[in-house]
């Protein structure tokens, strides 16, 4: 099975969950099912299995908004390593995401440092957007 197979090469097995918000119940599916299919595609992640939860109305939509609609998926994937997983927290913004496997995972210098520019570079861009940042103050 390729499941165990990479798992023995050193890939990490997580449960991520994703949920989104549209204004109707197909836009909502499509959406989700998209936003999957994308991460399906990425280099170094494999997903096991997809689970969908139902398509349910929200019961205070956001303001302007008349009515809205949400959907759950729980997705079991596997990603080549640490940074591929990060890669998928930050672009894919799942709601939550478990490390299943393996129980203890080893880093090596450069790849703390491949996730501090990483975590740097999302910063970066959130404030070139005006949305965000950090303040730097002096004493």
């Amino acid at each position: 099975m390729r499941e165990k197979e990479l798992l023995e090469k050193g890939w990490i097995k997580s449960e991520i969950w994703f949920e989104v918000m549209a204004v109707t119940k197909e836009a909502t599916e499509n959406a989700l099912k998209q936003h999957i299919e994308k991460l399906s595609k990425q280099e170094g992640v494999e997903i096991i299995s997809t689970e969908y939860e139902e398509v349910s109305p929200v019961k205070e939509p956001p303001k302007g908004v008349s009515q809205a609609f949400t959907q759950a998926a729980k997705v079991i994937l596997l990603t080549k390593n640490i940074e591929t997983l990060l890669y998928v927290t930050i672009f894919f913004a799942p709601s939550a995401v478990e490390v299943i496997e393996p129980e203890k995972i080893e880093i090596t210098a450069n790849t703390v440092q491949v996730i501090m520019n990483s975590v740097a570079d999302l910063l970066h861009r959130f404030a070139a957007q005006g949305i965000g940042g950090v303040v730097i103050a002096g004493k």
